[in-house]
């Protein structure tokens, strides 16, 4: 039984988690091998909710791990041991911090500033959902 089942009203067709497609485990290997062994609460939430739009496109939850560079090009130095998993389409980029028990943060957009907002992916993931 999966730690996310109670949310599994929320993935039919029209909910807010309904555009989530669940990742393939190659995928979740291929982030594991460029980014080491990934929180356990967060592969289960790709594997059996999914990736992609949440809501009608309140935020967005990629498919892997993005590296800061591939965001903030050369301003990347204030978000180093970062590594992405979603947006809100408004510039707030959340991730993992690498350097810091993989606890979540979120980068402001206009100066960059990173902030703890949760010990860890599933905290994360179910305050936003409750916020949506």
């Amino acid at each position: 039984m999966s730690q996310y089942s109670d949310l599994s009203h929320l993935l039919i067709a029209g909910a807010l988690l309904g555009k989530l497609k669940p990742v393939d485990p190659v995928r979740i290997q291929e982030n594991q091998r460029t980014h080491g062994e990934l929180p356990s609460d967060y592969v289960e939430f790709l594997t059996s909710i999914g990736a992609g739009t949440i809501g009608d496109s309140q935020y967005s939850l990629y498919s892997g791990l993005i590296d800061p560079d591939f965001i903030y090009g050369d301003d990347r130095q204030q978000v180093e041991n970062i590594l992405f998993f979603g947006d809100d389409f408004q510039g707030f980029n959340a991730g993992f911090k690498t350097d810091e028990a993989w606890r979540v943060v979120e980068v402001t957009p206009l100066d960059l500033q990173v902030s703890v907002v949760a010990p860890n992916f599933q905290t994360f993931i179910r305050e936003m959902i409750t916020q949506l």
